[in-house]
């Protein structure tokens, strides 16, 4: 993949990316603020992998569903609002001890 590519890809992607030195190497940093996540890439490795492979190490396996069950019924939590969040981090703060 070409330089110019990744990096385009990388903003399709909504990933933040810039160029810089880690460690005396010239690169590119690609963050993620939804993954929490920033790895190095060397123009090298950017030109010998396919974005598959470079996203992997970008999401570094943290791209997996959340899911809770309320009600009986299990839901996908990443589309939730920030309300619906709030409740539900209210819930798993509670006290379930039995006494």
């Amino acid at each position: 993949m070409e330089v110019k590519d990744f990096i385009g890809t990388c903003i399709d992607d909504g990933f933040a990316w810039k160029e810089g030195e880690n460690e005396g190497v010239n690169g590119y940093f690609v963050g993620s603020e939804k993954y929490d996540t920033v790895t190095h890439f060397t123009p090298e490795a950017i030109e010998n992998n396919e974005w598959p492979v470079l996203r992997k190490q970008v999401v570094q396996g943290r791209d997996v569903y959340h899911i809770t069950r309320i009600v009986g019924y299990f839901s996908r939590i990443e589309n939730w609002n920030k309300s619906k969040l709030g409740e539900l981090k209210e819930r798993h703060e509670g006290d379930y001890k039995v006494k």
